[in-house]
């Protein structure tokens, strides 16, 4: 609500030195171009499921319990490369790669192995395209666990409802695929 105020006060303050009519046409411009601003990002779409009016809610939910997300391709062998991305910097959020210390520079990193072990339900594989790239968001489906219940949370609102499962370590996972990354840019 602060920030809707500041042209407003910027108007004002330079009222005194202005002629009354001049004031007038300036606030009137500069409210009507801060309108258009606020128009402009309400009907911004951040790549989230839903309606765009409450984006922003899904967005902010997501800076406080990201849940996982690998970038996952297939290439024409049929051989699985993914390569993990985090939302960092909750001030200016951001998506970034995470490249593994021994990790090509591009961080691609063949999983085809591991994937296999996950018990992808439908398999993984078989929902990726050799010409384009996904976005896989997962979190544990234990919804008794408040930590893993936000994740789940933040799955479903910003990326979409999970829709397969997978097995890591004990626990299963809901996991959803998209064509990209959801509210914030992405930095290479």
């Amino acid at each position: 609500m602060a920030t809707a105020l500041l042209p407003f006060g910027l108007v004002a303050c330079g009222a005194a030195a202005i002629p009354a009519a001049a004031t007038l046409a300036q606030g009137g411009v500069a409210v009507a171009g801060y309108s258009a601003i606020k128009a402009g990002e309400a009907k911004a779409d951040r790549h989230t499921p839903g309606a765009i009016d409450d984006q922003e809610e899904r967005c902010d939910a997501l800076i406080g319990a990201a849940p996982g997300v690998e970038e996952v391709r297939k290439r024409k062998d049929d051989t699985i490369e993914s390569r993990q991305w985090r939302l960092i910097d909750p001030g200016n959020p951001h998506w970034m790669i995470v490249r593994g210390k021994n990790a090509p520079v591009d961080a691609w990193e063949a999983r085809s192995r591991t994937i296999s072990r996950l018990n992808f339900s439908p398999p993984l594989s078989d929902q990726l395209d050799y010409k384009k790239s996904a976005f896989l968001a997962y979190a544990p489906n234990d919804l008794d666990n408040i930590d893993d219940s936000r994740q789940m949370t933040s799955v479903t609102e910003a990326f979409g409802p999970p829709t397969g499962t997978f097995q890591w370590r004990g626990k299963t996972y809901g996991y959803v695929l998209v064509p990209q990354l959801p509210c914030f840019p992405a930095e290479q």
